[in-house]
């Protein structure tokens, strides 16, 4: 689950994650207040959790984003 806060940054929509190379959107959902807007997204990747965290975390500092991933926990 990849979480991103844009408060002011970037346009933020549901098709930003398509410019990261490797990453697939399973489902995503975006809101906005003001200037605020956050998205919401399941992702699959390649990259293993320790590697995919900074580099998503670093393309997004990039735009002016605040990025949160967490594993998804749900039964396979």
């Amino acid at each position: 689950m990849v979480i991103i806060l844009s408060t002011g940054g970037s346009p933020l929509d549901r098709t930003v994650l398509d410019a990261l190379d490797g990453v697939a959107v399973t489902w995503v959902r975006v809101e906005r207040e003001g200037n605020a807007a956050c998205l919401a997204a399941r992702v699959r990747h390649a990259d293993s959790p320790e590697d995919f965290r900074p580099r998503i975390q670093g393309w997004g500092a990039a735009r002016g984003w605040a990025i949160t991933v967490a594993p998804d926990r749900r039964p396979r």
